[in-house]
């Protein structure tokens, strides 16, 4: 256990990855630690990809900020049936984003309107800002691109509760985040899945919580994947972590 303790703190303080995070795919994975921002490793190139589903982190926060999401909204299913029965029902904030279902992301941002929405994407500088693509599917392989750094940046800004909205929907977009957990670490997140320049994309951001500290952790990819792309990014993160002694 000694030796391992050691090992893994060597790993954290140069960067060394313990194993191909990225399986050979083209992508980026960020491992920052929160106390002082430091990279404690990277891998791969950086570059602005559709957000997909991970733009949920940010649509709540916009939402419960204006007022339009609560924690005991209920959203009525609209009655157009998805491939997944888990989506084809009431939903509220909490099941909304574990079961990342789109039609609610799509009332939100018609409910919050163009002019908030640009609003909001200038003040947490996320990604290009560009909702072009419409209030129901920018976010979804269409205008709006946001890179690996810029998400961690917006994940550290919200887990320390400094985006430039009230603490009280930083607070409550925190607790509806997708939460893994093992032993004594703790991840929470969201996932992102599509297909974007031919194949398969696939992005995860997160906050891990473990003994040996707080860190923010992002993932995307580009390359054939079986299921969800965002399932896979998630499972990449986890994956590595183990290797790592963090998970």
């Amino acid at each position: 256990m000694f030796f391992k303790t050691i090992l893994t703190i060597f790993l954290l303080l140069w960067g060394v990855a313990s194993a191909d995070v990225l399986g050979g795919r083209k992508g980026c994975f960020l491992l920052i630690d929160l106390k002082d921002n430091r990279v404690v490793e990277q891998a791969g190139l950086n570059q602005r990809l559709p957000p997909c589903s991970t733009f949920k982190v940010a649509a709540a926060v916009m939402s419960f900020d204006a007022k339009v999401l609560t924690m005991d909204r209920v959203f009525r299913w609209n009655g157009v049936k998805d491939s997944r029965p888990e989506v084809n029902q009431d939903q509220t904030a909490a099941s909304w984003m574990e079961r990342s279902v789109v039609w609610v992301t799509q009332v939100l941002t018609q409910e919050l309107g163009m002019k908030r929405v640009k609003a909001y994407l200038a003040k947490f500088a996320y990604g290009n800002q560009d909702f072009s693509g419409g209030l129901t599917r920018a976010w979804l392989t269409s205008s709006l691109l946001i890179d690996s750094r810029e998400q961690a940046r917006f994940m550290s800004d919200l887990w320390r509760e400094k985006l430039p909205v009230s603490q009280q929907a930083q607070k409550l977009t925190k607790q509806i985040l997708v939460v893994q957990t093992s032993g004594q670490s703790r991840l929470s997140g969201k996932t992102g899945s599509g297909t974007w320049e031919s194949t398969d994309l696939g992005r995860y951001v997160g906050i891990l919580q473990c003994p040996q500290g707080e860190y923010v952790v992002v993932l995307d990819f580009q390359g054939k994947c079986q299921g969800p792309g965002g399932w896979t990014a998630r499972q990449m993160v986890i994956d590595h972590l183990r290797e790592k002694g963090l998970w």
